[in-house]
């Protein structure tokens, strides 16, 4: 309670900061397009040439649950004719509900409402805590890529019709790359020995759904597990010769690797916020086909 206390004290901090800042003269809102995380900025620049300033809300390298955005990334968002949302990530629980009187003019698009959800109960992450229970990364699965696209190319465009000519052109391409990557992933899969994985945070929970893979979390309801936890993990990853750990760059790495060590486990790194998200998706692949196969 008090750590969720003080991310509310740091984003009003932030959100006052914003607003005496709105007192100077406003920038225009012309052409800025708000995201939740980098991977979306990568969708809007390759379909639109990078015709528009895009405001990252989560920077590569921060923790999507405990992030508190920046007084000049509140005000870029109140500049924005576009906001897409990905669901239920904890930075937005404190301004989501405010958001149309922060921007009464914004095209607000949350993803989550284009695709199936993977839902639980509520997921308690000590300094947030994800609604319902619902999982937020639904970008790391090119399935779900494919769906959301159309949404994106779009809200772009009834924005900003003067970019459709480029959009259509480069949409073909974008297409044909998250296709691409879906059927390799599904080729890679058909031929894996072993379809179950450990991950420090859950973050490839619709990957998992979408290509009949097992993830097991070393992160239990969002905190790092206890010694008892940890041994059940360790005695699992052993009877069931678990071969690799993904880890995130914004998570400590130690758990991961006491776990590593009793098992004989590689510890591999991802980068699900990274803005390159062909690359990384190429990176799981292949990480995939060396360490499950």
């Amino acid at each position: 309670m008090k750590s969720m206390n003080r991310f509310k004290y740091i984003f009003l901090s932030s959100l006052l900061a914003f607003t005496l800042a709105g007192c100077a003269e406003r920038e225009s809102r012309e052409n800025i397009v708000s995201v939740s995380i980098a991977p979306l900025h990568y969708f809007v620049d390759r379909l639109t040439d990078e015709a528009l300033e895009v405001n990252v809300m989560v920077p590569q390298g921060a923790s999507h649950g405990t992030y508190s955005p920046t007084a000049r990334q509140m005000q870029k968002l109140s500049d924005s004719e576009i906001y897409f949302q990905v669901p239920s990530l904890g930075y937005e629980q404190a301004f989501i509900r405010r958001l149309n009187e922060l921007n009464p003019g914004i095209k607000h698009v949350d993803l989550g409402n284009y695709i199936e959800l993977i839902r639980g109960e509520r997921i308690d992450h000590g300094d947030h805590f994800h609604e319902g229970g619902i999982d937020p990364h639904i970008w790391m699965s090119p399935k779900v890529m494919l769906e959301l696209l159309p949404v994106l190319r779009d809200a772009i465009v009834e924005i900003y019709p003067e970019l459709e000519p480029t959009i259509d052109e480069n949409y073909i391409y974008v297409f044909a790359d998250v296709e691409k990557m879906h059927f390799e992933i599904q080729e890679v899969v058909e031929n894996l020995s072993q379809r179950r994985f450990m991950i420090f945070h859950p973050a490839l929970t619709y990957l998992a759904r979408d290509y009949n893979l097992e993830q097991v979390s070393i992160e239990h309801e969002g905190k790092e597990p206890s010694p008892a936890q940890l041994s059940h993990l360790i005695r699992h990853a052993k009877a069931e010769n678990i071969p690799v750990i993904f880890i995130q760059e914004e998570y400590d790495v130690r758990n991961a690797q006491l776990v590593a060590q009793e098992t004989g486990a590689e510890v591999v790194q991802i980068k699900p916020l990274a803005y390159d998200w062909l690359n990384e998706m190429e990176k799981l692949s292949q990480n995939l086909n060396i360490y499950l196969r």
